[in-house]
């Protein structure tokens, strides 16, 4: 659980009372942290949406995937549909190249290339983009509206590409290293059909005249894509923020927009050193591009807690929890505490609701449970096998002992 958005008990159990919404960030990662709008399309019944797991499902880093088959860890917008999402911990800025990448789940049909000369089909669906600083006003990224006539009904080949940049959904998706950009005018050896990283479509504010970017807009553009059928439009993977700021929470003695909390317990750098690898990179600005503020690596370092959601559900009875997305092999341990017993208690009395599931990957936990009159229930999520779930509110991680999940 990344208690940053849900910080322990109390704001999981704030979360309840108000019934929606995404909780404040705290610590920054390079990965959006809330939905504020969808309009979902037409979608035929049969395909689904997988709209119940917003918003965690696409607030991770992109789902697992190999070259000829995309991620299922998506939501569909539907023709026509649109999404919005927020980055409240760290702010997208305009650095040198590509500021973020916009993940959907393209791929190659068929077969993947072995060299830049031979000609392939890719299956997109495409999107177009538009950033904004505050959420009223979008810039829309250009694109060749001529070219959307290249886009076939079951793959597009390869061709026709180039016409369609400026578009999200048309680079292949797969398992890799995120917060490395495709330059699709460039082959890469290393990666599966010349594709670097992870991957999807990366974006320049330079080409919008935006120094710094907040939300990010998707519109799915109402293309006749899809197998026979009528198409269920464009698939939302995730978006990452390649050039980033941190927005610091809590004291920062160096600066570096990291809280000295966060710097000791989260991440281990020294909170009165504002570059603590010595590496030309402030601490802040390598969390919030995914990247260790120990190390000058250029490895993707995913974020210390998941993010945690609790809906309830009046109508129906029921508390619903969802997580952040992590990985498509991850499994889930959800527990339910009560207050004020916990604060009572010297061994934190727990009950285990999920254990070692994949439930949270394609549903979200739906609890049945009513707390006593005089108390009220939270809930605490860990990716299985993590020793603790998540960080309280002063950075010190939550260790449970008594009905933890095995």
């Amino acid at each position: 659980m990344k208690t940053r958005k849900a910080a322990g008990c109390l704001s999981a159990l704030l979360l309840l009372a108000a019934s929606a919404g995404a909780p404040e960030a705290r610590a920054a990662d390079c990965f959006a942290d809330a939905v504020v709008a969808f309009n979902g399309g037409y979608v035929p019944e049969a395909a689904g949406q997988r709209v119940p797991e917003l918003p965690g499902i696409v607030l991770g880093p992109p789902g697992d995937s190999f070259p000829v088959t995309g991620s299922v860890s998506t939501v569909s917008l539907g023709r026509g549909g649109s999404i919005v999402l927020a980055f409240t911990d760290n702010v997208i800025v305009d650095g040198p190249g590509p500021d973020f990448i916009v993940f959907e789940n393209a791929f190659f049909k068929s077969f993947v290339p072995a060299d830049p000369n031979q000609p392939y089909t890719v299956f997109a669906e495409p999107g177009a983009v538009a950033g904004s600083e505050d959420g009223v006003t979008f810039v829309a990224f250009p694109y060749d509206v001529s070219a959307l006539s290249l886009v076939g009904s079951d793959g597009t080949p390869s061709s026709a590409l180039p016409r369609l940049a400026g578009l999200a959904g048309i680079t292949p998706t797969f398992t890799g290293n995120w917060t490395i950009p495709d330059d699709p005018n460039t082959w890469d050896p290393a990666g599966p059909g010349g594709v670097s990283g992870a991957g999807g479509d990366a974006f320049d504010l330079a080409d919008i005249g935006l120094q710094t970017v907040r939300f990010i807009r998707i519109v799915d553009l109402d293309l006749p894509t899809g197998f026979p059928g009528p198409a269920e439009g464009f698939d939302l993977d995730a978006v990452v923020a390649l050039n980033s700021v941190p927005v610091s929470f809590g004291p920062d003695v160096d600066g570096d927009g990291l809280s000295d909390a966060d710097e000791i317990i989260l991440h281990g750098s020294d909170p009165a050193d504002a570059d603590s690898d010595d590496d030309g990179a402030t601490d802040g600005t390598e969390a919030a591009r995914c990247r260790s503020p120990l190390s000058g690596a250029p490895d993707a370092m995913p974020p210390a807690d998941q993010d945690l959601w609790v809906f309830h559900d009046a109508a129906a009875g029921s508390t619903h929890v969802r997580v952040s997305f992590m990985s498509s092999a991850a499994r889930y341990d959800i527990v339910r505490g009560w207050l004020p017993s916990a604060a009572a208690a010297p061994v934190e009395p727990v009950l285990c609701i999920e254990n070692d599931s994949f439930n949270l990957t394609t549903a979200d936990h739906a609890d049945t449970g009513v707390p006593a009159p005089g108390t009220l229930f939270y809930y605490l999520a860990r990716v299985s096998g993590q020793p603790y779930y998540g960080h309280a509110s002063d950075g010190t991680p939550r260790q449970l002992l008594l009905g933890d999940c095995p």
